[in-house]
C-alpha cells in the first residue's frame, strides 16, 4: 500500500506561507513578552498572548489542509484498477482543525480589540465573544462571514493605530498602522476568495508581509527599551496607548 500526502493548494505554497506566519507570530509573541519583562506594562503581555493564539490558529489551518491518501490496487481478470482512497476520519480532522483555526484566530484579534478599547466589562466581553461564536458557526455554511467579522474588527484597529500615528509621528507607530492596514486589506481579499482562488493566495502573502512589519516593530521596541531609560520608555509607551482626546 502506497501513501501520499497533500498539503494545501497552489502546490503547498499557501501552507509554506502559513508556516512562515506561525514562525513570525511566535517571534512577535516572544519579543512582546520580553518588552513586558523590561517595562512591566500589561499591554505587551496581552499582545504576546494574542499573537501566540494566532500562531496556534495557523497550526490548525495547516492541519485543515492536510490530505493523506493511500493507493489501493484491485486486480480483476485482465484489468488492474488503481484507486487513491482518503484515510478514514481525515475529513473530520480537516473540519475540526478548520473550526479551531477560526476560533483561535478570532481570539487573537479579539484580545487586541479588548486591549485597544480597554474593555474590562465582563458583559461586553461576553457579548463580543458571543457574536464571534455565532460568526464561526455561520461561517461553516458561508465562509465569507468569518472574514467580514474580522474586517469590522480590523477597521477599528486600523483606525485606532492611524490616530495613534497622527499623535506620535514615530517609525514604530507607522509600522503598526501599516501592518494592521495590510491585515485589513488581506481579509478583504479573503472575502472574495471564493470567486477566485488567487485572491486567497494574495491575502495570505499580504498577511505575512503585515506580520513581518509587526516583527520589525517589536525588535525595534526591544532595542529601544534597552538603550533608553526604562522609566522614560514606560511613560512614552503609555502615552502612545492613551486614547486620543476629541477636540
Amino acid at each position: 500500500m502506497s501513501v501520499a500526502l497533500s498539503l494545501g493548494n497552489f502546490y503547498g505554497i499557501d501552507s509554506a506561507v502559513e508556516f512562515l506566519i506561525i514562525i513570525v507570530s511566535i517571534i512577535i509573541a516572544y519579543y512582546s513578552n520580553k518588552v513586558y519583562n523590561l517595562i512591566r506594562y500589561k499591554q505587551f503581555r496581552f499582545f504576546s498572548f494574542a499573537f501566540l493564539s494566532i500562531a496556534i490558529s495557523f497550526i490548525f489551518k495547516i492541519l485543515s489542509n492536510l490530505t493523506i491518501v493511500h493507493k489501493m490496487t484491485i486486480q480483476n481478470a485482465d484489468f488492474i484498477f488503481v484507486v487513491w482512497h482518503q484515510f478514514e476520519y481525515m475529513e473530520l480532522l480537516n473540519f475540526s482543525s478548520f473550526i479551531l483555526y477560526k476560533a483561535f484566530y478570532l481570539i487573537g484579534f479579539l484580545v487586541l480589540f479588548f486591549i485597544i478599547t480597554r474593555t474590562k466589562d465582563k458583559e461586553k466581553i461576553f457579548l463580543f465573544s458571543y457574536f464571534c461564536i455565532v460568526a464561526i458557526i455561520l461561517s461553516i455554511y458561508f465562509n465569507f462571514i468569518f472574514h467580514i467579522t474580522l474586517v469590522f474588527i480590523l477597521l477599528f484597529l486600523a483606525n485606532h493605530f492611524y490616530e495613534n500615528h497622527e499623535k506620535i509621528k514615530s517609525t514604530n507607530s507607522l509600522l503598526v498602522f501599516v501592518a494592521f492596514l495590510i491585515i485589513l486589506v488581506s481579509h478583504l481579499f479573503f472575502v472574495f476568495s471564493e470567486m477566485h482562488s488567487l485572491f486567497y493566495l494574495i491575502g495570505e502573502i499580504l498577511l505575512l508581509i503585515s506580520f513581518l512589519c509587526l516583527l520589525v516593530n517589536q525588535i525595534k521596541l526591544k532595542r529601544e527599551s534597552k538603550t533608553k531609560n526604562i522609566k522614560s520608555f514606560q511613560n512614552e509607551t503609555r502615552r502612545s496607548s492613551t486614547p486620543r482626546s476629541k477636540r
